[in-house]
């Protein structure tokens, strides 16, 4: 039975939040192609980057997709997983810093989380097999998914849990 990382992509409905982003550019007037072809790439790089993460068995794979165009899978044995390693990367408190902006944080970090969490987050879970390779299997904002992530990761693989340094 294959099981996929927590949160699960929707692509479907990432599709619908590229056409509405997409969807002023047809009502600016006197804006060259060009231009509008350029102003596609940055909803483009928002709505279609993404990390799929499934486990089938004994299995593991992972792959980031890049503006919707899948990269090169990261495979491994989860038997030959020796550590789960977990970093929590936290900036600066922006709560005790601008207290009154901490709305808007939030509505962003949902938003970055929902859209792109393969190219950050605070939290970041990597298996390290024993051949030295060093994998991301996933990263993101929510602190549930990384604890129910790192649980399933550490169920399948058997490995210990430590803290990533790096």
């Amino acid at each position: 039975m294959e099981l996929t990382l927590q949160p699960e992509t929707n692509v479907r409905q990432r599709y619908w939040i590229l056409g509405v982003m997409l969807l002023p550019l047809l009502f600016v007037p006197h804006l060259p192609w060009w231009l509008r072809l350029l102003s596609c790439v940055v909803p483009l790089i928002l709505t279609g980057t993404y990390r799929v993460t499934t486990i089938d068995g004994d299995k593991f794979r992972t792959q980031l997709f890049l503006a919707f165009l899948p990269l090169k899978p990261q495979k491994c044995n989860l038997p030959g997983v020796v550590y789960v390693e977990t970093k929590y990367s936290s900036g600066v408190n922006f709560a005790e810093t601008l207290p009154m902006l901490y709305p808007l944080r939030f509505i962003f970090i949902t938003i970055f989380d929902l859209l792109i969490p393969a190219l950050g987050g605070a939290y970041e879970i990597w298996l390290i097999t024993a051949k030295g390779r060093e994998i991301v299997a996933w990263q993101g904002f929510d602190q549930k998914f990384f604890e129910d992530n790192l649980a399933l990761l550490t169920a399948r693989s058997g490995a210990e849990v430590r803290g990533r340094s790096r």
